[in-house]
Protein backbone atom coordinates (compact mmCIF):
# COMPACT_ATOMS: atom_id res chain seq x y z
CA UNK A 1 0.00 0.00 0.00
CA UNK A 2 1.01 3.57 -0.92
CA UNK A 3 1.65 6.59 1.09
CA UNK A 4 -0.97 7.65 -0.64
CA UNK A 5 -3.55 4.77 -0.20
CA UNK A 6 -2.26 4.82 3.67
CA UNK A 7 -1.97 8.36 4.74
CA UNK A 8 -2.61 11.13 2.17
CA UNK A 9 -6.50 9.77 0.36
CA UNK A 10 -7.59 9.07 3.81
CA UNK A 11 -7.26 12.44 5.27
CA UNK A 12 -8.12 14.25 1.96
CA UNK A 13 -11.41 12.84 2.04
CA UNK A 14 -11.80 13.21 5.82
CA UNK A 15 -11.27 16.98 5.04
CA UNK A 16 -13.53 16.89 2.21
CA UNK A 17 -16.59 14.81 3.91
CA UNK A 18 -16.08 15.44 8.07
CA UNK A 19 -18.80 16.42 9.63
CA UNK A 20 -16.83 18.85 12.20
CA UNK A 21 -17.74 22.66 12.13
CA UNK A 22 -14.07 23.60 12.90
CA UNK A 23 -12.96 21.83 9.81
CA UNK A 24 -16.03 22.64 7.78
CA UNK A 25 -15.20 26.36 8.47
CA UNK A 26 -11.35 25.98 7.50
CA UNK A 27 -9.86 25.89 10.41
CA UNK A 28 -7.76 22.47 11.52
CA UNK A 29 -5.79 21.69 14.54
CA UNK A 30 -3.50 19.42 15.42
CA UNK A 31 -1.59 18.68 18.29
CA UNK A 32 0.58 15.53 19.46
CA UNK A 33 -1.55 14.32 21.67
CA UNK A 34 -4.67 13.85 19.74
CA UNK A 35 -5.27 9.76 19.21
CA UNK A 36 -7.08 9.98 16.39
CA UNK A 37 -6.87 13.17 14.50
CA UNK A 38 -9.58 14.02 11.88
CA UNK A 39 -11.42 10.82 12.96
CA UNK A 40 -8.57 8.34 11.27
CA UNK A 41 -6.36 5.91 12.72
CA UNK A 42 -3.63 7.87 11.89
CA UNK A 43 -1.04 9.85 14.85
CA UNK A 44 -1.24 13.41 14.21
CA UNK A 45 2.11 13.29 13.03
CA UNK A 46 1.16 11.15 9.90
CA UNK A 47 -1.74 13.84 9.51
CA UNK A 48 0.16 17.00 9.41
CA UNK A 49 2.41 15.18 7.15
CA UNK A 50 -0.09 14.28 4.86
CA UNK A 51 -1.35 17.80 5.15
CA UNK A 52 1.58 19.28 4.22
CA UNK A 53 1.79 16.90 1.04
CA UNK A 54 -1.82 17.78 -0.28
CA UNK A 55 -0.96 21.26 0.16
CA UNK A 56 2.21 20.62 -2.16
CA UNK A 57 0.34 18.53 -4.71
CA UNK A 58 -2.69 21.64 -4.82
CA UNK A 59 -5.33 19.52 -3.27
CA UNK A 60 -5.76 21.77 -0.20
CA UNK A 61 -4.76 25.08 0.65
CA UNK A 62 -4.85 27.08 3.68
CA UNK A 63 -2.47 29.29 5.97
CA UNK A 64 -0.10 26.38 7.78
CA UNK A 65 1.18 27.54 11.12
CA UNK A 66 3.42 24.99 12.86
CA UNK A 67 3.63 24.94 16.38
CA UNK A 68 5.97 23.08 19.06
CA UNK A 69 5.70 19.94 20.27
CA UNK A 70 4.75 18.46 16.36
CA UNK A 71 1.56 21.06 16.66
CA UNK A 72 -0.06 22.21 13.35
CA UNK A 73 -2.70 24.72 12.86
CA UNK A 74 -4.27 25.53 9.04
CA UNK A 75 -6.52 28.70 8.89
CA UNK A 76 -8.52 29.50 5.95
CA UNK A 77 -8.36 25.98 5.26
CA UNK A 78 -10.43 24.24 1.86
CA UNK A 79 -10.37 21.48 -0.42
CA UNK A 80 -9.70 22.94 -3.58
CA UNK A 81 -11.04 21.45 -7.19
CA UNK A 82 -8.20 19.55 -7.83
CA UNK A 83 -8.11 18.04 -4.65
CA UNK A 84 -12.08 17.25 -5.46
CA UNK A 85 -11.22 15.79 -8.81
CA UNK A 86 -8.66 13.39 -6.95
CA UNK A 87 -11.67 12.38 -4.89
CA UNK A 88 -13.66 11.64 -8.04
CA UNK A 89 -15.87 14.71 -7.16
CA UNK A 90 -15.54 16.73 -9.80
CA UNK A 91 -14.91 16.25 -13.34
CA UNK A 92 -11.33 15.81 -14.67
CA UNK A 93 -11.42 19.20 -17.13
CA UNK A 94 -8.47 18.22 -19.02
CA UNK A 95 -10.29 15.45 -20.34
CA UNK A 96 -12.75 17.01 -22.00
CA UNK A 97 -10.47 18.08 -25.00
CA UNK A 98 -12.75 17.05 -27.65
CA UNK A 99 -16.15 17.31 -28.77
CA UNK A 100 -17.17 13.68 -28.48
CA UNK A 101 -15.89 13.88 -24.92
CA UNK A 102 -17.73 16.85 -24.20
CA UNK A 103 -20.95 15.74 -25.42
CA UNK A 104 -20.70 12.42 -23.44
CA UNK A 105 -20.21 14.20 -20.25
CA UNK A 106 -22.89 16.19 -20.68
CA UNK A 107 -25.27 13.13 -21.50
CA UNK A 108 -23.83 11.89 -18.07
CA UNK A 109 -24.63 15.05 -16.52
CA UNK A 110 -28.21 14.91 -18.10
CA UNK A 111 -29.02 10.81 -16.46
CA UNK A 112 -28.54 13.13 -13.11
CA UNK A 113 -30.85 16.30 -14.01
CA UNK A 114 -33.38 17.44 -11.63
CA UNK A 115 -36.31 17.67 -13.83
CA UNK A 116 -37.18 17.03 -16.88
CA UNK A 117 -36.60 20.12 -18.16
CA UNK A 118 -32.97 20.30 -17.21
CA UNK A 119 -32.43 16.82 -18.95
CA UNK A 120 -33.48 17.92 -21.84
CA UNK A 121 -31.48 21.07 -22.13
CA UNK A 122 -28.46 19.02 -21.36
CA UNK A 123 -29.30 16.52 -24.13
CA UNK A 124 -29.63 19.62 -26.49
CA UNK A 125 -25.94 21.16 -25.22
CA UNK A 126 -24.69 17.83 -25.62
CA UNK A 127 -25.74 17.23 -29.09
CA UNK A 128 -24.45 20.90 -29.98
CA UNK A 129 -21.13 19.95 -28.43
CA UNK A 130 -20.97 16.80 -30.17
CA UNK A 131 -21.03 18.72 -33.97
CA UNK A 132 -18.42 21.50 -33.13
CA UNK A 133 -14.96 21.29 -34.57
CA UNK A 134 -11.95 20.80 -31.73
CA UNK A 135 -11.22 24.55 -32.74
CA UNK A 136 -14.40 26.03 -32.04
CA UNK A 137 -14.77 24.18 -28.98
CA UNK A 138 -11.43 25.37 -27.50
CA UNK A 139 -11.89 29.09 -28.82
CA UNK A 140 -15.74 28.97 -26.99
CA UNK A 141 -14.13 27.44 -23.74
CA UNK A 142 -11.53 30.35 -23.46
CA UNK A 143 -13.81 32.65 -23.94
CA UNK A 144 -16.03 31.30 -21.21
CA UNK A 145 -13.16 30.95 -19.19
CA UNK A 146 -11.95 35.03 -19.88
CA UNK A 147 -15.60 35.85 -19.39
CA UNK A 148 -15.82 34.02 -15.64
CA UNK A 149 -12.54 35.24 -14.66
CA UNK A 150 -13.23 39.19 -15.71
CA UNK A 151 -16.56 38.67 -13.37
CA UNK A 152 -14.91 37.39 -10.83
CA UNK A 153 -12.37 40.04 -10.46
CA UNK A 154 -14.97 42.58 -11.04
CA UNK A 155 -14.03 43.43 -14.63
CA UNK A 156 -17.08 42.70 -16.41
Amino acid sequence: MTVWERRDLPVLRALATTDDQNVRQGYVHLSGDQETPLGLDLTANDVSDALLTLADAGYIEGEFQRQGGGGLIVTHFQVTGRGQQALGEWPLFDQLASPATLALFLERLAEEASSLEEAGNLRGAARYAGGLTASTLRAASIAALAHVARVGLGMG
